[in-house]
């Protein structure tokens, strides 16, 4: 019963035409599996797992997910390079170098934005640790420029950068303590007592930290 479903469905699979003329009628049982096309079958999903597990990594309701892009991005690289190196994929080698390309196109275009960077600072479980561990710092250019590489980078004093030049454009638009109600600071009790009755002790201390940091550096405080 399948098999007669399969060719009212499919047809044109199992049928050879030539010039409106069928010419050949193959049967369903030529498309049997044996064990090394099954074999074959496993390889190939093993691989498309590889990238599932990784594209799962930023689908999380409710869960900002930004921060896992380079990790996600450099652990599915690694993985498929070994792959790449192993023969027992020497089928899937072809596929695999379109593959490979195409994430490294995606990584490469992590340099046009410093969200990714900024993404993973904020975030408590990374923060520059991540970075610091996997692209290096200032050894790690070092030994670089030794090895013949002259523009090496500090990743690590690089992410640095990126992180304090936002601070530096986010502070003085921090909260409400702009420069306005800063200089009418004198006449603020009573709306400073609003919202202390709104906040809690936390966002009372902390709100009061904010007023007392440098403007300048103040940032730095906060971090």
């Amino acid at each position: 019963a399948f098999l007669d479903v399969a060719d009212r469905r499919f047809g044109p699979i199992t049928t050879i035409r030539r010039d409106g003329k069928i010419v050949k009628k193959i049967p369903w049982s030529a498309f049997r599996l044996d064990d090394d096309d099954w074999e074959r079958v496993k390889l190939c999903t093993e691989l498309l797992d590889d990238a599932t597990r990784y594209l799962h990594a930023f689908f999380k309701d409710g869960v900002p997910t930004l921060h896992r892009s380079i990790p996600a991005l450099e652990a599915l690289l690694t993985r498929w390079e070994k792959r790449r190196a192993d023969p027992k994929y020497a089928l899937f080698h072809p596929a695999l170098d379109k593959g490979l390309e195409k994430l490294r196109k995606y990584y490469l275009n992590l340099d046009n934005t410093d969200a990714y960077i900024l993404a993973q600072f904020t975030q408590p479980y990374y923060r520059l640790d991540y970075i610091e561990q996997k692209w290096g710092g200032e050894q790690e250019q070092r030994a670089e420029i030794a090895a013949g590489d002259p523009d090496a980078v500090n990743w690590t004093a690089y992410a640095r950068t990126v992180v304090e030049n936002a601070m530096k454009a986010y502070w003085p638009k921090r909260l409400t303590l702009n420069s306005a109600n800063q200089t009418a600071n004198a006449g603020a009790g009573s709306s400073a007592r609003t919202q202390d009755d709104d906040d809690d002790d936390f966002d009372r201390a902390r709100r009061r930290r904010l007023a007392a940091t440098n403007e300048d550096n103040g940032w730095q405080d906060e971090l």
